[in-house]
């Protein structure tokens, strides 16, 4: 019996890439169980996958339709040729850091369920934190938050009562439950965010805040100034509490949450950048010659071996592992 006469490809491909949800990963789980000839197909296409992402000798003239197609040709050529044989499962190095800081998510969670859910007192704080992984909560008011990796969320002991503030540390995206009558509010580094209900991303590793709105309307403020915000509009603070807004909203900024990337004769360097955010992963460029090379392409919750197989393609370069390190290198695109 063959996967695919049970269970897409494409499934397949986001297991073996580790991006998969836990439902998704269930379904691939009870598709094993039903037949031993289902963990032989499933052997056989993680080495097409992972023979895929092997890039050849740069091509005279490559455009990113013709990438996409010429990665797609090789994953059905291996399908074809490669011996079925049971192998091990090496999920991406994104996935690798979700599982390991599994067992500290869930202790957070319980204990982040347990405060709310239970009277404490006026000095006490319910946290969120995140290392090496992304988590999304649901608050109390039904507010949904998305962290990015080496990130701290606290809410106030109050939180629910008059305001609904917290302090975040690092990087989130709020989707805000409307509530005109108790604002929310995140201080981050010296600013404060005040919202009624909307959809935005805050930024705010260090002293350089940076607030982007995709829904509704934003107040960004410094002890100094305050700006108003609106859908795809972005502000960042500068020196002397000062806020400049942005020229542009930067969508591939929230990729760590959607996975989703676009780009537009965008220079290398800057996708190289938007890829290492996304992705968590440590991806380098081989040479300066290769900054200014242009790149047009959208990729949507693609695993990172088949992006970068893309633009290896598009652009004649190569895609070199070293250790934990990922490097895109050739000879240029002058």
């Amino acid at each position: 019996m063959s996967a695919n006469e049970s269970i897409s490809d494409d499934l397949l491909a986001r297991y073996v890439a580790g991006t998969t949800t836990p439902d998704e990963q269930a379904q691939v789980k009870a598709w094993l169980a039903q037949s031993t000839d289902h963990a032989q197909e499933l052997a056989r296409f993680e080495r097409v996958w992972e023979a895929s992402t092997q890039v050849g000798p740069p091509a005279m003239e490559v455009d990113v339709e013709a990438a996409w197609s010429k990665v797609n040709k090789r994953i059905a050529a291996k399908n074809e040729q490669v011996e079925p044989k049971v192998l091990p499962l090496r999920k991406s190095s994104f996935a690798a850091w979700r599982v390991a800081a599994s067992v500290l998510v869930v202790l957070g969670l319980g204990w982040l369920g347990y405060r709310w859910m239970t009277p404490i007192e006026k000095a006490e704080i319910a946290v969120v934190k995140t290392q090496k992984n992304t988590l999304e909560q649901t608050l109390p008011d039904g507010t949904k938050v998305f962290l990015n990796e080496n990130s701290t969320l606290t809410a106030a002991a109050d939180f629910n009562e008059e305001t609904r503030t917290v302090t975040l540390k690092g990087e989130a995206y709020f989707d805000v439950k409307r509530d005109e009558t108790r604002p929310f509010i995140i201080n981050a580094n010296g600013t404060e965010v005040r919202v009624l209900g909307t959809s935005f991303n805050v930024k705010a590793y260090d002293n350089h805040v940076r607030v982007a709105v995709t829904s509704g309307k934003v107040q960004f403020s410094t002890p100094k100034q305050k700006v108003v915000l609106v859908k795809d509009e972005a502000a960042a603070t500068s020196e002397a509490d000062t806020i400049i807004k942005l020229p542009a909203l930067n969508f591939n900024e929230m990729a760590y949450r959607t996975r989703v990337f676009v780009f537009e004769k965008t220079n290398l360097s800057d996708v190289v950048a938007s890829l290492r955010e996304g992705y968590h992963a440590d991806i380098r460029l081989g040479s300066r010659r290769l900054e200014n090379c242009l790149l047009t392409a959208r990729f949507e919750k693609e695993s990172l071996d088949t992006t970068l197989s893309v633009i290896a393609e598009t652009l004649n370069l190569r895609v070199v592992r070293r250790g934990n390190s990922i490097l895109l290198d050739g000879s240029g695109c002058e």
